[in-house]
């Protein structure tokens, strides 16, 4: 990880609202973008440079220089952070709001989201957090996936890759009767993967502060070091998303898990024995199309 991304966590919005203050004495053209951003930083998160510069009646090269002015190295940069700072709290109608006006909702806006995001995720594998994750994928007699509303949907991925690895791999969400009985289970046989990005669902932060009570080990995959699982979990994984749509997009932990999942093969007994037992079942049973046939 560089300096730069190390000294990059994210930033309450307050703080950053302070900054923005802090820039606005520096002259008439950044106090005129302070204040449009203070007052407008949940479209923000929606718009291109060029959309701010045109709204502020600033030039683009004006909003360039006042993000770096900020402590940013462009405008990118500064949105990624003030994404960051605001999906917490971003509802569902302020999003539709938002996308609705399709000069602050770019497809290419989004993707080129997604590809820093990618880039990002480089600073996310191999550390301690990272090899805590594989190891406990890799070795837990009793895996649980845990997870509560739209963080929830990684969960069949994740599940539909595992047991392919190996067994005893459960998800375990409200709606499911395990909900209710982890805290019966033995810590000591029992690893628990924790996906959680905003909006945070309480639910799943008490339960997640219950098991750990309970003496039981959390691993978890969030958005920021300023997310509330960060207090809890034995380690956190920081891995981006996209904000800047209708709803998360969850492609980026996709891939991260999909690499935490390739690194823990690596350390399963018999694993490729497995995974050519599977493959035979699955020809034998015709699960696959075969052209020709």
């Amino acid at each position: 990880m560089t300096n730069r991304r190390a000294a990059l966590q994210t930033e309450p919005i307050q703080f950053l609202i302070a900054k923005l203050s802090a820039a606005a004495k520096e002259s008439a053209t950044y106090e005129k973008l302070a204040y449009y951003i203070e007052k407008n930083y949940m479209r923000v998160i929606f718009m291109t440079a060029v959309d701010v510069a045109l709204d502020a009646k600033v030039s683009q090269g004006s909003v360039s220089r006042f993000c770096m002015a900020l402590g940013y190295n462009g405008y990118n940069e500064f949105q990624r952070e003030l994404q960051k700072s605001v999906s917490e709290k971003i509802t569902g109608p302020q999003r539709l709001n938002y996308v609705l006006k399709d000069r602050h909702s770019a497809v290419g806006d989004i993707l080129s989201s997604e590809v820093n995001n990618l880039v990002e995720l480089e600073a996310s594998i191999g550390g301690p957090a990272y090899e805590a994750l594989v190891n406990m994928v890799a070795n837990a007699r009793d895996l649980i996936l845990l997870s509560s509303r739209m963080s929830a949907t990684l969960l069949p991925y994740m599940q539909y890759i595992l047991n392919k690895l190996r067994n005893n791999v459960y998800t375990v969400t409200p709606e499911t009767p395990a909900w209710n009985t982890l805290e019966y289970r033995d810590p000591k046989d029992t690893g628990i993967v924790l996906p959680i990005f905003p909006r945070y669902p309480d639910a799943l932060l008490k339960k997640a502060r219950a098991l750990k009570n309970g003496g039981f080990r959390i691993i978890a995959v969030t958005d920021s070091l300023l997310s509330p699982i960060c207090q809890i979990a034995d380690e956190t994984n920081v891995v981006p998303i996209t904000v800047a749509s209708l709803f998360d997009i969850y492609s980026t932990p996709m891939v991260f898990m999909n690499l935490v999942f390739r690194d823990a093969a690596k350390k399963i007994p018999d694993v490729n024995a497995r995974l050519e037992q599977i493959e035979l079942q699955e020809k034998s049973s015709g699960v696959y199309h075969i052209s020709g046939r």
